[in-house]
């Protein structure tokens, strides 16, 4: 199917190429016409004379001859230009008619050469066309005899491609017959090995236990310890890459111990991630997870299987080559944490073990397949098992290979298998060694055998498949003892040897991440003892003496705080604490002014001049702006409209036609509307100023904060410290941590009482200003005693007798707004100076006796209660009680994390074949 899409796409590329050779054809024969066309236009040009040119525009330009002249035609030949040809000129003159007769000769002549020289063109342009068809059939049957010869080489190449499928589907099934034949040979084979005498019958089950169960379990110790340090232990990671069918997934199943009937299910086309994980809760059966598979819908969770059933359902997912990996977690509490990562097989050519390059002859899934092998394998932290069949090290094909990515092999060990194939070619000592011996200088490498696929199916069984394993081995020992091989390779020999190797890598990374637990472990108790002995000194601090040292600091700097916000300080960051004139109505919740009708009273601040009304600003900046605020709605306050009513009612029983009634009843308007219009902005005056105080106790508590942490770090650089020894260091940190402000978050309740303390103080001073203030609003009599000692500008209407209704009340209506706008002005100016002197002073003088002197005045039990001692106490025993059992704990974890670390760091090594490192 792949060919027959490949010689589709061929005919079709040759087919693009031949249209495209068409049209290209076509267009250079258009434009050779074109050429041909201009030239022949040219040549007839050329042909024309310019006298005959010249005759011609005379011709069109003389008008028609008439009855009694007879033109004739004259023929002038001047002299020949230099270089160019003689040419008669024809003009049209009288003459006699022998010259008409000259003319008229002349005249035949000339169309006589025309008509030669058209029928000459013609028969060219006869000629040019049949060489151009002559010249586009050659072109049509090269075309074809190039395609014919296309099609004769694909189907040269079909026929070749045909007879070696033919011959690998022959050497494929000669090798079933083969295998089928040799299948009962190797079984009689591996059952005749005879074990040494110094193996014992369960030896091939011994072999796997390389470590002592009391290794597991002070392995699961050591990940307990780092979970609870949250401390990360790399885990190792060894990836297998090798050529197609050299046995990778083999030897996975190999180190499992246990058979799955191949484990990457045939072809592996996706990196497969085997995690083993330790875990003490699987002793027997491991627990085998196949993890959600983000590539195919179907499989978009965890699925448990067991181990014979993974085969069949890795083949469900291993269908296309991709580098999205298959992950599968392998639980048991006989492993340590490691992952093994199987890649699909390298498509190499023979030819790359003579060459530096791997073939260069690779298909496009060769291609893939290395791209995601050297994916894989690029991170640096791991491990590299380069493996591939035994043969002649001229024929080795891994080595150049994995140079590309690890150039110096560091990381990289080199597995051989079917070694007992490779050793029925060698038959004296001297080539066993010689082919031992050629390995790569200071590099590990290994050399396997494993039953064979069919034999590992028929023996199933965990016992019996570890017999075959251990047989294998075996037998390929008793071979190489026969031929007296160098002793010095035999750590070398067997799966065994390779997997013993790899559980070694793993625990030395272990090993290695040991010191650092145990380091993290004893910086976990110091810090415990630490927060210990600052909890007991914080539960001895606890006493009324030293709760009044605590809050007598605390309330001077706070007050101190408040002071510095009411004078101007930007230690508050007003561009984070402060607020815009909106801001602060936003804060406060009432936002706009409200007039004496309850009508929000709507202004441009700018225009209305508002001081700093886009600025952000706190404390006394704020308080100032609020006052200038006050002034400009107040002064922007109109008196409302005064109806006849109004009038009549202020002039009471006396009668409005006298001059003192119309200034009584004016003064008593006055006084009224003033009181209605300006009442309530001083109300609203007096709430913002409330919320603009009690809003410095947020900004306090943030520039408290701000001091704490630059005190701590100054305190660490050792920049407020002295270079004493380490106890006296200690001593004052810790006598400078209970006693200081720093540590006054562990108070809540009492400085709530001392922030409810300004609230009060606040509230309380607000109210006796704003009764201040309303003081202001003086009584009619005294209005009208103010007017009569002080008479207004304003001239009274003389003759009252003749004046309307309306005409009396719009006198009363203008005295009443002279004597408003008068009043207006002098409450707005004395309500501003109250403000200061009964709101602001009082807050800047008298704040700090009023509070200090409630709080000093706290009995020892009151003290008790605003500290909520009991609380503090109990939290603090809690925390006693707690980082008591930590440093317990500790202590215990540091010595058991010894006892586990020497009994992983230093196992007892169980039976295994070879010398034990």
């Amino acid at each position: 199917m792949f060919k027959k899409d490949k010689h589709d796409k061929e005919d079709k590329h040759s087919d693009d190429k031949e249209e495209k050779k068409k049209d290209k054809d076509k267009k250079k024969h258009e434009k050779d016409e074109e050429k041909r066309e201009k030239r022949d236009k040219h040549a007839s040009v050329v042909m024309e004379s310019p006298k005959e040119k010249q005759d011609k525009q005379q011709q069109q330009q003389q008008p028609p001859p008439t009855s009694s002249s007879h033109p004739s035609l004259q023929i002038n030949n001047p002299p020949p230009s230099p270089g160019g040809p003689s040419v008669s000129y024809i003009s049209k003159t009288p003459s006699t008619p022998a010259v008409d007769q000259s003319q008229t000769d002349a005249a035949a002549a000339a169309a006589a050469a025309a008509a030669e020289q058209k029928k000459k063109e013609e028969e060219r342009k006869k000629k040019d066309a049949a060489e151009d068809e002559r010249k586009k059939k050659e072109m049509q049957e090269r075309e074809a005899e190039e395609k014919a010869k296309r099609r004769e080489e694909r189907k040269r190449k079909e026929r070749e491609d045909a007879e070696a499928q033919r011959l690998k589907d022959i050497a494929f099934s000669q090798q079933q017959i083969d295998d089928e034949g040799n299948e009962e040979a190797e079984a009689q084979s591996l059952e005749a090995v005879k074990p040494d005498s110094s193996d014992s019958l369960t030896m091939f089950r011994d072999v796997y236990d390389v470590f002592p169960p009391e290794v597991f379990t002070a392995y699961d110790n050591l990940q307990n310890y780092a979970r609870d340090l949250n401390t990360q232990i790399p885990v190792l990671e060894v990836v297998l890459v090798g050529p197609k069918g050299c046995g990778k997934s083999s030897i996975i199943e190999a180190i499992i111990g246990k058979p799955s009937n191949h484990v990457g299910a045939g072809v592996t086309k996706r990196p497969l991630f085997l995690q083993f994980i330790n875990n003490p809760e699987f002793t027997s059966d491991p627990k085998v997870t196949l993890k959600r598979d983000i590539t195919i819908q179907e499989y978009d969770h965890d699925v448990d299987v067991s181990l014979a059933s993974l085969p069949s359902s890795l083949s469900s997912r291993n269908t296309t080559y991709t580098d999205e990996p298959i992950f599968v977690h392998y639980e048991h509490a006989s492993v340590l944490n490691m992952t093994i990562i199987d890649t699909p097989g390298l498509l190499l050519s023979p030819s790359s073990s003579s060459s530096s390059s791997s073939s260069k002859d690779i298909s496009s899934d060769g291609a893939k397949i290395d791209e995601i092998t050297r994916k894989i394998i690029k991170p640096t932290h791991r491990l590299i098992l380069a493996v591939e069949n035994a043969s002649d090290w001229d024929s080795t094909s891994m080595p150049s290979w994995v140079k590309k990515v690890d150039p110096e092999l560091s990381r990289t060990t080199f597995v051989y298998t079917k070694f007992y194939n490779y050793l029925q070619d060698v038959n004296n000592t001297r080539a066993v060694n010689r082919f031992l011996s050629g390995t790569l200088p200071d590099v590990k490498s290994f050399f396997t055998t494993m039953p064979s696929l069919k034999i590992r199916a028929k023996f199933n069984e965990t016992e019996k498949f570890k017999q075959k394993i251990w047989q294998s081995y075996r037998r390929d020992m008793n071979y190489l003892e026969q031929l007296q091989y160098d002793k010095r390779f035999e750590k070398s020999i067997g799966v065994h040897s390779l997997r013993r190797w790899l559980l070694n890598q793993a625990w030395k990374n272990y090993q290695d991440s040991i010191p650092r637990i145990l380091k993290h472990l004893r910086s976990k108790k110091t810090a415990s003892v630490e927060q210990l002995r600052d909890v007991d000194l914080q539960i001895d601090s606890l006493n009324a003496g030293k709760l009044r040292g605590i809050a007598s600091n605390y309330v001077v700097s706070f007050l101190q705080i408040l002071e510095q916000l009411l004078q101007g300080t930007v230690e508050g960051q007003p561009t984070i604490n402060g607020q815009t004139l909106d801001e602060e109505k936003q804060g406060h919740g009432d936002g706009d002014w409200y007039g004496a009708n309850n009508r929000p009273i709507k202004f441009d601040p700018a225009t209305w001049g508002v001081l700093y009304w886009d600025s952000k600003l706190y404390g006394g900046q704020q308080f100032e702006r609020l006052l200038s605020e006050f002034k400009a709605v107040s002064d922007h306050t109109d008196i409302t409209e005064v109806t006849m009513d109004d009038v009549a009612t202020a002039a009471g029983v006396n009668k409005l036609n006298n001059l003192p009634n119309y200034a009584w009843a004016a003064c008593d308007l006055a006084g009224q509307k003033s009181q209605e219009a300006l009442a309530p902005l001083i109300d609203q005056l007096c709430d913002r100023a409330i919320y603009i105080m009690k809003r410095l106790t947020d900004v306090a508590e943030k520039i408290a904060d701000s001091r704490k942490k630059k005190w701590q770090s100054s305190y660490r650089t050792g920049v407020n410290t002295s270079s004493s020894s380490s106890s006296h260091h200690h001593h004052h940190h810790h006598s400078v941590k209970t006693n200081d402000i720093s540590n006054i978050e562990q108070y809540p309740y009492f400085t709530h009482h001392v922030k409810d303390l300004y609230f009060k103080f606040v509230d309380k001073t607000a109210e006796k200003c704003k009764k201040k203030c309303m003081s202001e609003f003086m009584e009619t009599k005294t209005i009208h005693w103010d007017y009569t000692e002080n008479p207004q500008t304003q001239v009274l209407p003389v003759d009252r007798a003749s004046m309307s209704i309306e005409d009396t009340r719009s006198t009363v209506f203008n005295l009443t707004k002279t004597m408003f706008t008068s009043l207006r002005n002098r409450i707005v100016r004395n309500v501003l100076l109250k403000f200061y002197n009964f709101f602001l002073v009082p807050i800047q003088n008298d704040l700090w006796g009023d509070i200090q002197g409630k709080v000093n005045s706290l009995s020892d039990a009151d003290l008790e209660q605003i500290f909520e001692i009991s609380a503090t106490k109990d939290k603090l025993q809690e925390d006693k009680k707690y980082l008591s059992s930590v440093v317990q704990k500790c202590a215990e974890q540091d010595s058991s994390l010894l006892a586990a670390s020497t009994h992983f760091c230093h196992p007892i090594i169980m039976n295994q074949p070879g010398s034990s490192e």
